[in-house]
């Protein structure tokens, strides 16, 4: 599993230029002279770090100039940073309307705008700036759209990207590189002082008037009244929408022109299984399919395929990888079309890569999300979550490398 650290590059680009811009004096924290926290030089005084959230929760409780009062506000913070600080797009912590908004998308109900947003690596094609040239740059990201929100009667597809929210620049590290670029070009005098000011003077204004993409998702995700201004960037074209935020329900399972469109959520088992009783064809609609659940999938597959092993979750931390099977399944499988495209992931795409990769089923449309990780989901005590990415799907069965716990070939 490759861990993402652009977030951290990001943030000391934004940092840097935000220093030069002179937006802000820059602050000093006065130096503690008194800390039973810090880990000593001599061994005898270490503290093991599973020791360090109890010390600092004491000392919170015993020091700290206001009550602590609330023990699960302490909770979520620290499993804030423990899952931040992993540096990883893909394992993420949610509030609790984040949170609310993630549980809602995984039983087929959309709030908000009508969307589902992730954050996705474009890679820049920006040169001679050093290594930051190479990075990966995580932007706010369409993966799916609810048929007949405000989202989707507007024309918002898959893989847009929110640039714009209520006349508030998205943060991005492009411009940030742009203007680095260009200040490298300004000294070795390849661009005049007026292209360089003007684009000083574009990007403080954008950052004097901006949103984390953060935060913006939180905003478009959630809430059920309100219009929110929003621009998607699809390439070079520019979306300028206006959308009316409410609730947004996806059908679970519907049969559509000889299609059976399904998510897998509560009750796509047995309506799969009355579906495809007594067919030897079926077609599948897998798109905005984003969020389902593993198990429930999983027992879909025993509805159109005999027992398998379909493939095993990679985890570069483990010897073992964890197997993708079933312990039963049909005697003989329809012959299965399954019709995909970008918004097909998570779940969804590892059913129809364990089908396809076995020649039960052929794919149908566009490429699907490349999103086929499996992940742990955990709801904290004041109604904030996190997902943690514990494997990667790949079809098949583990190389050598992956039993000598290396992850097996990417």
């Amino acid at each position: 599993m490759k861990s993402l650290t652009s977030a951290g590059v990001i943030t000391g680009l934004l940092i840097t230029t935000i220093a030069g811009l002179n937006i802000r004096d820059k602050r000093d924290m006065p130096e503690s002279t008194s800390s039973g926290l810090l880990a000593s030089k001599d061994d005898q005084f270490d503290i093991a770090e599973s020791d360090y959230y109890a010390g600092i929760t004491m000392l919170l409780k015993q020091r700290y100039v206001d009550p602590i009062t609330d023990d699960k506000k302490l909770l979520s913070g620290a499993v804030r940073g423990m899952v931040t600080g992993l540096s990883d797009i893909n394992s993420q912590f949610y509030n609790q309307n984040e949170f609310a908004a993630y549980k809602n998308v995984r039983a087929g109900q959309y709030h908000g705008v009508g969307v589902w947003l992730d954050f996705k690596s474009v890679k820049t094609d920006i040169k001679g700036v050093g290594a930051d040239a190479e990075i990966s740059l995580p932007r706010l990201a369409v993966v799916s759209v609810a048929p007949g929100s405000a989202a989707d009667k507007a024309g918002v597809k898959a893989g847009d990207l929110v640039s714009e929210l209520d006349d508030h620049w998205v943060l991005n590290s492009e411009a940030i590189i742009k203007f680095r670029k260009a200040q490298q070009d300004f000294f070795a005098k390849k661009i005049d002082f007026k292209t360089i000011n003007d684009m000083r003077k574009d990007i403080k204004a954008k950052l004097d008037k901006s949103v984390t993409p953060i935060h913006a998702k939180e905003r478009l995700i959630s809430g059920e009244v309100g219009i929110s201004h929003v621009k998607f960037e699809r390439g070079s074209i520019v979306i300028d929408t206006h959308l009316q935020k409410g609730i947004y329900d996806v059908p679970a399972f519907k049969d559509v022109n000889g299609a059976f469109m399904m998510t897998f959520t509560s009750g796509a088992y047995d309506a799969l299984k009355s579906y495809a009783s007594g067919k030897s064809e079926i077609t599948l609609d897998l798109r905005n399919n984003v969020l389902g659940d593993f198990e429930t999938m999983r027992k879909c597959l025993t509805v159109v395929a005999p027992a398998s092993n379909f493939g095993y979750f990679s985890n570069e931390k483990k010897a073992t990888p964890m197997i993708f099977k079933t312990e039963s399944g049909v005697a003989k499988a329809p012959k299965i079309k399954l019709i995909v495209d970008t918004s097909t992931r998570d779940a969804a795409e590892v059913f129809a890569l364990s089908l396809s990769s076995k020649g039960y089923a052929t794919l149908s449309g566009t490429e699907m999300g490349n999103s086929r990780r499996y992940q742990e989901i955990c709801q904290l005590p004041d109604g904030c979550g996190y997902t943690l990415t514990t494997g990667i799907f790949k079809a098949g069965t583990p190389t050598t490398d992956v039993k000598k716990g290396k992850g097996g070939k990417k």
